[in-house]
């Protein structure tokens, strides 16, 4: 028994403090994981290609979405984007295949201004293109964080990095976004504004902005960036027409909440409180009553920790986690903004050093990026929101080891 206790409270003071894991094997154990997911990417390509076993159907990537809406809005028909119809048989036209499975758009007109452009390109040249600088764009302002000195291993290791790049999704884009705005917040308010207000493209991941600014008072960045989501919003109705507004406001609110509610996107493939309720088998109505309680925790705690606390790694720790936690539409490749989390946190050890248990959150969210969508189809388990969860409380604890929360 004695043995048992004292097993037992090794492997407690072991995760709790992180002593194992130190810089050397953080570097190790994210190069192995990193060169584990290239060869399954690869694996999976190949399958995909029929060169491993014979294959019938296309399957199309996340990008195939973008591409076939920008199609559409560079041969003069953007409102067709928000057509299911006339952009499911645009995707099927671009794959060459009636076959592939539909992918989505629900996004505003502002994310035509980006697909648009890249319809001029051939669909493989697109997607390289599109994957290529959303990645520079997220080394670089994860760079700008951590310093030169710092490894980026880890966050290019993040699984939901590789997916997203993999599979052409924007999330490199939004983790780009948010760690560039969150960085220049003091020094440069009017570009962290309008870096925040580009977010509108995904205009969810913006919920918790005003309430930050405005808690923070952050009033030139607040202005910058309302100015910038107006601006966006007046240039893609100029470039696409006063209908395009209309055509996506009616597919936001009729094909949008069916697609989630009913388990068209499996829930499973979702990391929030609402998929995690619907995940356990509660109905629409709880999920949805635990989704608004999570929402208004978080804006609270933001605005909380946005107000008092002067810090940049708290209140970007705030800001993302709590962004995460809010959104009911969050999918598994939406968590690598969990990324820029964890560079702020290694930016904010210099000054404070690790606190209990970050370290241990730090692995449970590689394993849960990792795995959650598995393990929710084998177990019906949700594990995702755990993610933003303990990172909000990570950004609480920080700011009050500073006496401001």
């Amino acid at each position: 028994m004695y043995r048992l206790r004292s097993g037992a409270w090794f492997l407690y003071r072991h995760c709790r403090d992180g002593i194992w894991l130190n810089g050397n094997r953080i570097r190790a154990y994210s190069l192995i994981l990193f060169i584990m997911e290239i060869a399954f990417a690869l694996v999976v390509a190949a399958g995909q290609r029929g060169l491993i076993v014979p294959y019938h159907h296309a399957t199309t990537m996340d990008f195939s979405s973008f591409y076939a809406a920008g199609y559409l809005g560079l041969h003069g028909h953007p409102d067709l984007a928000y057509n299911v119809a006339a952009h499911t048989l645009t995707e099927q036209r671009i794959y060459g295949s009636p076959d592939v499975n539909h992918t989505f758009f629900f996004y505003p007109p502002v994310m035509l201004l980006l697909c648009v452009p890249l319809a001029i390109f051939p669909y493989l040249g697109a997607f390289y293109l599109w994957s290529v600088a959303q990645a520079a764009l997220y080394i670089g302002t994860i760079r700008a964080i951590v310093g030169r000195g710092a490894t980026l291993i880890p966050y290019v290791a993040f699984p939901s990095a590789v997916l997203a790049f993999a599979i052409g999704q924007d999330a490199l884009l939004t983790a780009a976004l948010f760690a560039a705005g969150t960085l220049l917040i003091d020094r440069r308010p009017l570009t962290a504004g309008a870096l925040l207000g580009c977010l509108c493209y995904k205009p969810h991941f913006g919920l918790l902005i005003p309430i930050a600014l405005i808690a923070g008072r952050h009033w030139r960045a607040f202005l910058s960036a309302s100015g910038t989501v107006v601006a966006l919003a007046a240039v893609s109705t100029l470039a696409f027409g006063g209908g395009i507004w209309p055509a996506y406001i009616h597919l936001f609110l009729t094909t949008a909440p069916e697609t989630f509610a009913k388990g068209i996107v499996p829930y499973a493939g979702l990391v929030s409180p609402f998929a995690a309720i619907l995940t356990l088998g509660g109905g629409t109505v709880a999920a949805s009553m635990v989704q608004g309680a999570c929402s208004v925790l978080s804006a609270v705690l933001v605005a909380i920790i946005w107000r008092r606390c002067q810090a940049p790694a708290p209140r970007a720790l705030a800001l993302i986690a709590g962004t995460m936690l809010a959104v009911p539409v969050i999918l598994i490749y939406d968590l690598l903004p969990a990324a820029v989390c964890f560079a702020w946190m290694a930016r904010d050890v210099r000054q404070t050093g690790w606190l209990t248990w970050e370290k241990c959150l730090i692995v449970v969210s590689f394993a849960i990026a990792l795995s959650s969508r598995s393990l929710a189809i084998a177990t019906h388990i949700p594990t995702g929101p755990v993610v933003a969860m303990g990172l909000l409380a990570s950004a609480w604890r920080r700011a009050k080891l500073r006496g401001y929360a």
